[in-house]
């Protein structure tokens, strides 16, 4: 049994040859066996790329919209956002302390701080500050102390050639009736680049409702933090 073809295809072969069919033909089934199946398959791999970019942005929009942490927002202080880091650090000053007692040790500095530092950029949130945590008769008498009208004021006394910062050294409870705390802390004045040091004294006395739980044992009671009484004395200068 012969498998040979017929001689009338090969005419009909070697006439596709001259004509040039046979090579059109043969592009044509090398398209359809290779080129098409690529060109589907890069198609098929940048829509799976867009479906999972699409995935992603849909997940962090979720995430955006449930989150599983909320972020509290605190003010910072800086001079060159560019150098200075913000970082948060512990407020217990020992193992075991607690927190309502670190809580209480940190109000008292910021108050001392607030009241105790002059320069003239911060003078006006300082004055908040203070309002925000004294009782009516405390801050009226810190408003004597630092008007205009009163000789003695820090914006007579300072204007803007001098600044006054503080540094706390240490703070001690008190046991007596008058006062909560005793707060030690050092004065550096400087004026047109000359800088004066001394020792100061600040005696605070206050209401505080310290760290409380809610019923269910989640959330932080609201803390009320309230100075009544204020009194600083220099202790020594020093050079």
């Amino acid at each position: 049994m012969s498998n040979k073809s017929p001689p009338e295809e090969y005419l009909e072969i070697a006439e596709k040859v001259r004509t040039g069919e046979y090579f059109r033909e043969a592009r044509g089934i090398h398209d359809v066996t290779v080129n098409d199946p690529m060109s589907e398959r890069y198609f098929y791999i940048c829509i799976t790329s867009l479906a999972i970019m699409i995935l992603l942005v849909a997940m962090s929009a979720a995430k955006g919209l449930y989150p599983l942490n909320i972020s509290i927002p605190f003010i910072f202080n800086t001079h060159d956002i560019v150098n200075d880091l913000p970082r948060m650090k512990t407020m217990t000053s020992f193992k075991g302390e607690s927190a309502t007692e670190a809580l209480l040790r940190f109000l008292v500095k910021n108050y001392v701080t607030m009241r105790e530092t002059y320069e003239i950029d911060t003078f006006d949130r300082n004055i908040n500050g203070v309002k925000q945590q004294s009782s009516k008769d405390l801050f009226a008498e810190y408003q004597q102390l630092i008007t205009p009208s009163n000789p003695e004021s820090p914006i007579v006394v300072y204007q803007r050639h001098t600044r006054r910062a503080i540094v706390i050294l240490a703070t001690k409870r008190l046991e007596d009736q008058d006062f909560g705390m005793e707060v030690y802390f050092d004065v550096f004045m400087e004026t047109r680049g000359e800088v004066k040091k001394s020792r100061w004294q600040a005696d605070i006395a206050f209401s505080y409702s310290g760290v409380e739980l809610d019923e269910n044992k989640e959330k932080v009671k609201p803390i009320s933090f309230v100075v009544t009484k204020y009194r600083s004395k220099r202790i020594q200068d020093m050079q």
